[in-house]
């Protein structure tokens, strides 16, 4: 960006400096506030109060699910990773689950055991075709409306809200009046989130796919470049369904992730899909998405392939996915409501990524506006150097709290209205620091080579005013700001109004612009 700096000699020396500048745009990495806080709850005991028979149970207090899963990280399926079902609903008919579930509201049709191992939780009702469930968890924690009651000397079973207890759960816990074990919807949330940057970083990853005549559908990967071991790529609900899948261009080390363009589509369907040989040792996950109208899918997904040898994902936070016919799955799924119209027979959950970048969401720092000096009127010979004043705006945007750089140069020297040069002047950098606790000064000379402006945006927006901060932290006497000087000015011999050019560049960017 070219802006100017004045400066008239009056007999008098005028000097205006004009400011070129250029606009870059360089790739910076982001996520989707995907960190998970909580206030830790007191680790006491909920005290209710009972009904009219006097064998309802007073469970431990829940907790918080970070007391559980303390070591979780900004991955892709995050705390929602810990159980094999995480949804809203789930609505299951006389199938076993081996694994565990988190989930708001669950319907039961039979007597099939809902959960096997680790931690389930029951958030807010459950529904039943009869009078009985089954849970055979290690912990089952129950949301705080829950009536639990002991055993009766009629009956011999506990109960969960009136219904009959085949199997107790080795432990009990219960959320309190002012504490959730967990926020379902919140999590889901960022799953919807966290689909659409997959869908945003795979959707220029367009793989090879072969299906004849619904046969074996052969994705081929093969041009696909791989990142950290994982391969994002895109195909279309239309290629889909097939009696087998198969996928070329993956390495042993290397994980899948699949992202389901159902554009246009409601309904989605695996067919009776086996894995072949190679994709069944493959972890895949299985990302829908509305890729044209850049929307989570909410649609249907008839899971019915069978696939035992390895953990894989679904990843439809929006939709309703189904477990049917022969279909059988390892690993982990996450849906708005879960379906469940057979067996899933296994605890082990999907090996989690790191976060990809939404590459519709870079963050590329740009000099949105670059200031002018002005260094004032003077009589010839009166001054040798000046420190000018800043006019204008120096604006900036980019990453919150990502440093930019910022390279200034002179474009051209001094020159006056009458083609005066005054070649013999020299210009500074000037960056003053309050940040030890007293002031040290900095010189860059960039008469012949550029100097640089360090800068981090600390606004939330991620744009920055560079004048008006320096302006405080002068004003203040606090961290650093910038000034600019011109020197040997006694080496100007003719008055007149002179105007030199510099220019405004940031740093590390692919091109610039004017």
């Amino acid at each position: 960006m070219l802006k100017k700096a004045l400066l008239p000699l009056l007999g008098m020396l005028t000097v205006a400096i004009v400011s070129a500048w250029y606009i870059n745009f360089s790739p910076q990495r982001t996520s989707v506030s995907t960190t998970y806080q909580y206030k830790k709850p007191s680790s006491t005991y909920q005290f209710q109060r009972l009904a009219e028979d006097n064998t309802r149970v007073t469970l431990p207090a829940a907790g918080h699910w970070q007391d559980d899963f303390s070591e979780l990280t900004n991955t892709v399926l995050g705390l929602s990773g810990q159980f094999n079902i995480f949804s809203k609903t789930m609505d299951l008919d006389d199938r076993p689950i081996e694994g565990n579930f988190a989930t708001q509201d669950m319907i039961r049709k039979g007597g099939s055991s809902a959960g096997h191992k680790g931690i389930s939780y029951l958030q807010r009702s459950i529904q039943s075709n009869n009078d009985q469930a089954t849970f055979n968890n290690d912990t089952l924690i129950l949301g705080s409306s829950f009536k639990y009651l002991q055993p009766t000397a009629t009956d011999g079973r506990s109960t969960i809200n009136g219904l009959k207890l085949n199997q107790t759960p080795k432990v009990l816990r219960q959320d309190t009046d002012n504490n959730e074990y967990l926020d379902i919807d919140t999590e889901l949330a960022r799953l919807s989130s966290v689909s659409k940057i997959i869908a945003n970083h795979s959707k220029n990853n367009n793989a090879t796919v072969e299906n004849k005549w619904g046969g074996t559908i052969t994705i081929d990967a093969s041009h696909i470049p791989s990142e950290d071991n994982v391969k994002y790529l895109t195909v279309k609900a239309s290629d889909f369904p097939g009696y087998s899948l198969s996928i070329k261009g993956i390495s042993d080390v290397e994980k899948v992730v699949i992202t389901i363009d159902t554009s246009g589509v409601n309904n989605f369907s695996t067919g009776s899909m086996a894995f072949d040989s190679v994709s069944k040792s493959k972890n895949i996950m299985f990302n829908f998405y509305n890729i044209d109208s850049e929307t989570n899918y909410t649609g249907n997904v008839d899971w019915q392939s069978n696939n035992k040898e390895t953990s894989n994902a679904i990843l439809s936070p929006e939709g309703i996915v189904t477990l049917s016919g022969i279909g059988t799955f390892n690993g982990n799924i996450v849906a708005h409501k879960y379906v469940g119209n057979n067996t899933f027979p296994t605890s082990s959950t999907f090996p989690d990524l790191e976060l990809p970048i939404d590459r519709n969401n870079d963050v590329s720092p740009k000099l949105i506006s670059a200031p002018d000096v002005d260094f004032g009127s003077h009589k010839m010979n009166s001054e040798t150097s000046l420190i000018g004043n800043w006019k204008g705006n120096c604006q900036v945007s980019g990453e919150k709290g990502k440093e930019i750089k910022i390279n200034v140069e002179l474009a051209k020297q001094f020159t006056s209205e009458n083609g005066s040069f005054a070649n013999d002047v020299s210009w500074q950098l000037v960056k003053s620091d309050y940040s030890s606790g007293s002031l040290t000064t900095f010189l860059q000379d960039f008469t012949t080579i550029s100097a640089r402006i360090n800068y981090w945006p600390w606004q939330d927006d991620g744009t920055g005013n560079l004048l008006s901060d320096w302006s405080y932290n002068k004003e203040k006497k606090q961290y650093s700001f910038y000034d600019m000087q011109v020197s040997n000015l006694d080496t100007i011999t003719e008055i007149g109004n002179y105007t030199a050019t510099l220019r405004w560049t940031l740093v590390d960017s692919p091109g610039e612009s004017t």
